[in-house]
């Protein structure tokens, strides 16, 4: 089908196993492949623009559509650290959020994900809600991509991952660390007004994304330890010394954190 056509690796965490030929993404299947298919299908019927389309899936990979925009890794361009940016990824997270909940009263709970069902069940979590899954047209986030940490799940649970990631609200000891602290609230306090998150649920902020971070811990080990190439590079390049610092750093600074995205 695609052999006289140009086959283009795309970057991201999976060096060389994800590719576009056309208009189209080749990338690797697993068992919780099929049932992201569903998803991404039923939100495609509810008109729903702004996440792959899939075509086909076998036992090794799986074909969807490109989203359209440029794709950013760390360390991050100015460009992400404008307010501008970050109210449209809240944005853009709240429509996905709205849309999901749609979804949840067909859930089985026969489906397979990568990742854990957690409670409440209030939405379909993206799980990896980062710029680099997520493409950016006229310096906007527009669409998002790489649905395989797709589990159901709360709110919270998604918003405090993106915020981790978005801001990003790192430690000043990590490479990534682009904000001081006042800064890092302020952002954070900017992304919960947008996706319009009610006050009370934000005390729970940083405790949730301190589990949040010690699940990726757990599930990055789990899966180094039991051959996966790909997490263990990831931690030979520290990226679990990382998030342990940042878990300390949130540890540190919850009662002013939390002050500051609760005030009115």
């Amino acid at each position: 089908m695609f052999e006289a056509d140009i086959k283009e690796e795309l970057s991201g965490g999976r060096v060389g196993k994800i590719h576009k030929i056309q208009d189209t993404v080749i990338r690797p299947s697993n068992k919780w492949t099929r049932d992201i298919h569903c998803f991404l299908q039923f939100l495609h019927e509810n008109g729903v623009n702004f996440v792959p389309e899939p075509y086909s899936i076998n036992e090794k990979e799986e074909i969807i559509s490109f989203v359209s925009g440029e794709v950013f890794n760390y360390p991050l361009p100015q460009k992400f650290l404008k307010d501008s940016m970050l109210i449209s990824a809240a944005q853009l997270l709240l429509k996905f959020h709205n849309y999901s909940t749609k979804y949840i009263s067909r859930l089985s709970n026969n489906e397979n994900w990568m990742l854990p069902i957690l409670s409440p069940i209030e939405v379909m979590c993206h799980g990896d809600f980062a710029p680099y899954n997520v493409t950016i047209v006229n310096n906007l986030a527009f669409g998002i991509i790489d649905f395989d940490t797709l589990h159901p799940g709360s709110r919270m649970w998604d918003i405090a991952y993106a915020i981790y990631r978005w801001i990003p609200f790192e430690s000043p000891s990590n490479s990534d660390y682009c904000e001081n602290l006042k800064e890092q609230i302020r952002k954070t306090k900017l992304f919960l007004d947008t996706y319009g998150l009610e006050l009370e649920i934000r005390n729970s902020f940083v405790e949730v994304l301190i589990k949040r971070l010690e699940a990726l811990v757990g599930f990055m080990t789990y899966e180094a330890s039991n051959g996966n190439e790909d997490f263990k590079l990831n931690i030979e390049e520290g990226h679990l010394q990382k998030y342990l610092k940042d878990i300390e750093y949130l540890k540190e600074n919850e009662k002013e954190i939390i002050s500051g995205i609760i005030k009115i």
